[in-house]
Parts: C-alpha cells; sequence; structure tokens
C-alpha cells in the first residue's frame, strides 16, 4: 500500500535498511524517501563497509520469535531494496538533513509526515522543524528514561532490556511527543547490537 502522505528522509546505514524493509515486508510504502548521502570516503555512524568485516549475520533463522519477526538484510543497500519495488526517491546531494538544500525539497514536497531515520548524531534544527512537515523518528531507547546516543547499552546495563519509542521530533534531544514505546528482552548476540539488533528493535512495531 502507497502511503500518499508519507515519505521518509534516509541515509543509508543499517537502520535506514532496517526500517525500509521491514516497511515493505508489511506493505507500507513510502510516497517518496529522500536520501542522505555521504560525500566522504570515511563511513558515518550507522555506516558499514560490509557485513562479512564486521561479523555481521545475513540468516537469523535461529533467532526466537521476538527477533524474527524484524529480520532484514543489513548486506543490501537502500537504493536496491527502493529499486527492487520500484519505490520512488530522490538524491538530496548531501548528508546534512539541516542543508538549505534539503529544506528546499522538503519545502516542495506534497507529503505532511516524513520518517526520520538519518546518520546518528544529528539534531533537527529550525529551518527543518519550520518547514510545516512533522517528522516521525523512532529512537534507539525507551524514553524519556533513555536519551541521546548508546541508551541501549545503558539500559542493559541498569535493567537489562533494549528499547525504541517512537516520537515527533521537536529541537530538544529526544523530547517530542511519544507515541508508542516498547521494551525488548536481551539480544542473544550483544557484540551484534549496533548494526543488526538496534536497527530491528526500531524496524519491528513502535511506530505502528
Amino acid at each position: 500500500m502507497k502511503l500518499s502522505d508519507i515519505a521518509m528522509i534516509a541515509a543509508d546505514t543499517t537502520r535506514s535498511r532496517a526500517y525500509i524493509q521491514a516497511m515493505i515486508k508489511h506493505d507500507l510504502i513510502p510516497n517518496c524517501v529522500v536520501v542522505l548521502e555521504n560525500k566522504s570516503e570515511q563511513h558515518r555512524p550507522g555506516q558499514i563497509s560490509g557485513s562479512e568485516a564486521y561479523g555481521i549475520k545475513s540468516d537469523f533463522g535461529d533467532l526466537d520469535d521476538c527477533w524474527s519477526e524484524a529480520n532484514f538484510n543489513p548486506d543490501e543497500s537502500l537504493k536496491v531494496t527502493m529499486e527492487k519495488i520500484n519505490v520512488s526517491y530522490l538524491e538530496s546531494g548531501t548528508g546534512d538533513i539541516n542543508d538549505p538544500a534539503v529544506v528546499d525539497i522538503l519545502q516542495n514536497r506534497s507529503e505532511q509526515v516524513f520518517i526520520y531515520s538519518g546518520f546518528g548524531g544529528v539534531l533537527l534544527r529550525k529551518d527543518v522543524l519550520n518547514t510545516g512537515k512533522k517528522f516521525l523518528h523512532v529512537h534507539g531507547g525507551y524514553l524519556p528514561d533513555y536519551k541521546g546516543s548508546t541508551t541501549n547499552y545503558y539500559s542493559l546495563i541498569s535493567e537489562n532490556t533494549i528499547g525504541a519509542s517512537s516520537l515527533f521530533l521537536n529541537q530538544e534531544i529526544d523530547s517530542g511527543s511519544i507515541i508508542e514505546r516498547k521494551k525488548f528482552p536481551p539480544p542473544p548476540d550483544r557484540e551484534q547490537i549496533d548494526h543488526v539488533f538496534g536497527p530491528r528493535i526500531i524496524s519491528e512495531d513502535p511506530s505502528r
């Protein structure tokens, strides 16, 4: 089903790969994807050079139902996935969500809600938030208890869980209106939290 009033802003990270693959699996196709591009030779937060180099598995058939529901292929690039099912996308020419070129794209799009899955460590600034659009994000942490980055490491230490919270973003760090939040049991392989299980909990359920 094409979501005519919902678009996506995504960088090619493992989180975005999990996200778009999960949406396709559930027949929820964004009307358009605005791709944030990495123009640097260095990988940005959330990116990988290849699952083999990082020991990431592509076969998750041995996991229990909690994790297998959010199964995805971390090797498949964002563009390959979109082209497979003919999802419309625009290349932004920048990796910065706050770049004036991206702001122009957002202002000229008809969609009112944008799912945001950009590079890690970036806040949406005033110009983006003033476009009149809503920005739906799934934060890798159980809000408001765990804000900022690497939150799931803290929740594992504190209560042996990891979490995800869907919210509409504002200018504060992880402080927008919470739509849904959920806790998950610890993953079977904690060394793969960043590129496998973190992206999985983002894509599994909280925003639906």
